[in-house]
């Protein structure tokens, strides 16, 4: 797997993880009291992920552009 290619698993995963974020922020509106709380929590959660794939793209797809590779 190229460097390349694991940038694009990440870019992918970042945008599962937006899907699932999309898919349960209508519940806020819904639910109350613990479910809210760990409704709450979930999304958090995924966010940081998203957060995090989305950031280790960004490294990876810019790895070879560093100043000083002559590679």
């Amino acid at each position: 797997m190229t460097i390349n290619e694991l940038a694009r698993e990440y870019e992918g995963q970042y945008n599962s993880l937006c899907a699932k974020l999309d898919g349960l922020k209508p519940l806020l509106c819904i639910y109350s009291g613990e479910d809210l709380f760990l409704l709450r929590k979930r999304l958090k959660i995924y966010y940081d992920m998203a957060c995090e794939c989305k950031r280790v793209s960004s490294l990876l797809s810019c790895y070879y552009d560093e100043e000083g590779y002559h590679g």
